[in-house]
């Protein structure tokens, strides 16, 4: 279990300001691809972060990152509050994201909605993980990936997070602790297993 609350807490660094001068293990560094799990949405972090966040970012980048989190269409005033960035421009740079293939668009009545493009999404991560681990240390950190998933199925009685969440009570927060850690460490085990197949496959055509 190490492995995947290691992401979590490295995640949650990335977005809240903590009381702390520690630099991350170098380690860690490296591990945090291995997440797929969304940042908290933008009204919960703290004013300070977000003025941080602002100065330490271009327009663009904060429109990128703010897309790259939505999964469901939504509206170009949704994504310019909380990127902190004027309708036209989050238009103007959602339409050339689109043209990319960074972006999906929808059309409807209301206008353009516009989400992630997963597909371009899960092929980032898997770029990631390549230029971050060697195939021997993927195949290592999928093998821990399925003992800890093999091991919440054992302790639960369920196949699945989706099962588990059916299952627990609302006060039971060690239940639902290991629940988001179980969505967190199966989706690290389908990208493991796909960056470990895309390398053989580029390596078959090489």
């Amino acid at each position: 279990m190490q492995f995947v609350q290691k992401n979590i807490f490295w995640v949650r660094r990335i977005y809240y300001t903590r009381a702390t001068t520690e630099e991350p293990d170098p380690q860690t560094q490296r591990r945090e691809y291995m997440t797929v799990e969304a940042p908290p949405p933008y009204e919960d972090v703290n004013e300070a972060a977000i003025e941080e966040w602002k100065q330490d970012t271009t327009t663009r980048e904060r429109i990128r990152a703010v897309i790259q989190r939505i999964q469901e269409p939504t509206a170009a005033s949704t994504i310019a509050e909380q990127a902190r960035a004027s309708q036209p421009v989050v238009r103007d740079t959602l339409a050339d994201l689109a043209n990319l293939g960074v972006v999906e668009t929808l059309e409807t009545p209301q206008g353009t909605l516009y989400k992630r493009d997963d597909r371009m999404a899960i092929y980032n991560q898997i770029i990631q993980l390549q230029e971050a681990y060697d195939k021997d240390e993927l195949v290592a950190e999928l093998q821990n990936l399925k003992g800890m998933v093999n091991g919440f199925r054992d302790q639960y009685g369920v196949e699945s997070p989706t099962e588990l969440a059916q299952e627990l009570e609302p006060d039971d927060t060690a239940g639902w602790e290991d629940h988001t850690v179980w969505q967190t460490a199966q989706k690290n085990l389908y990208l493991a297993k796909a960056a470990i197949s895309f390398s053989d496959a580029r390596k078959a055509l090489a």
